[in-house]
């Protein structure tokens, strides 16, 4: 009998898709072995996808105000249609490459609320908001406002998310989407007085709840309109039923662009090092790594072999030829180890 291996990857950040690494790993042409594919993400890029559904496009505005098409996957189920969008594709980075810090620190969230808005013409019951990648770090004012002025859509929410955050945690991220160090204290108030209207509004005490700092706070603006909020990867992960896949499983190959400390907190990999026995191989590819990030997770799992790019081909190609390198990783992993 053959190995079977489950494929469960996550994106390589701007060298390759989910889909792409996965694809290159099934067909790496290794004789004797079955391939099972899973597309993951935590909430962030890749999330829609993850769902399987009619995908209809809608008008949104982009973090400064240009308005845009967006996807929406249609899913029919025994409780009424699900929505699932994606914060990304909406108010993500890619909208714009390298904004200003004065851009970044202007970036709203209103083209979510567009998008859950244009969402009940479809007849949409639940919408489920991938809460990652965003380009923003307004609180999620500006789609709060758009829901609040819409009224009534007869529409649930649940926000997935890709990080465990409380809602002035969204201070973290603010730099890293091009808010200048010396603007930090103006998110930080801004942060501060959202926490206070929407508790005043709502009765709910966004600062303290866990998962309310994705997408720039976004997510606790959408729990103060009465989202539930879940693990992006945990919802991804159900969809596709991963673990009764990953149970019959040999072997299972896992990875993300960067390995690090943030990685051991309800992201893909360590998600799915969670779901694996010291039965079966695991193979952990990734672009780059941080040395203690990757001793804790093989701490927690010792069965578990991390590999990355860099070291092993150099930055160079780890940027250039990402698939392909991904691809030869798996490859000599499945025949030698």
């Amino acid at each position: 009998m053959g190995e079977h291996v489950v494929v469960a990857m996550d994106k390589f950040r701007s060298t390759a898709v989910a889909s792409e690494l996965a694809t290159a790993i099934a067909g790496c042409g290794v004789e004797g072995t079955t391939f099972d594919v899973a597309t993951l993400s935590d909430g962030g890029e890749g999330f829609r996808s993850a769902f399987r559904g009619d995908v209809v496009s809608l008008q949104v505005r982009d973090p400064w105000g240009e308005w845009h098409e967006a996807p929406l996957t249609l899913v029919t189920t025994g409780y009424g249609v699900l929505g699932v969008i994606e914060v990304a594709e909406i108010i993500g980075r890619s909208r714009r490459r390298a904004p200003t810090s004065n851009e970044a620190l202007a970036a709203s969230s209103a083209g979510v609320g567009d998008a859950i808005v244009a969402s009940a013409s479809w007849g949409v019951t639940h919408v489920v908001v991938g809460c990652g990648g965003s380009a923003t770090s307004d609180g999620g004012e500006g789609c709060y406002e758009v829901l609040l002025n819409a009224g009534e859509l007869g529409i649930s929410l649940s926000a997935a998310t890709d990080i465990d955050a409380e809602f002035l945690g969204a201070l973290r991220y603010a730099e890293q989407k091009g808010v200048a160090r010396s603007d930090l204290a103006v998110v930080q108030q801004r942060l501060e007085k959202l926490a206070d209207r929407y508790e005043r509004q709502s009765g709910l005490d966004v600062r303290h709840t866990a998962r309310t700092g994705a997408a720039g706070g976004l997510s606790g603006a959408l729990f103060a309109l009465g989202a539930n909020l879940v693990s992006g990867l945990d919802e991804v992960v159900n969809v596709n039923n991963l673990a009764a896949r990953m149970k019959w499983a040999s072997t299972i190959i896992t990875g993300e662009g960067r390995f690090d400390a943030g990685s051991l907190e309800g992201k893909v990999v360590s998600g799915v090092c969670a779901l694996t026995t010291e039965g079966q191989r695991v193979l952990v590819v990734c672009g780059s790594s941080d040395i203690e990030a990757v001793n804790v997770l093989i701490d927690r799992y010792p069965w578990v072999r991390v590999v990355d790019l860099v070291s092993r081909f150099g930055e160079r190609r780890a940027l250039s030829d990402t698939i392909e390198s991904v691809a030869q990783v798996a490859r000599e992993f499945l025949v030698d180890y």
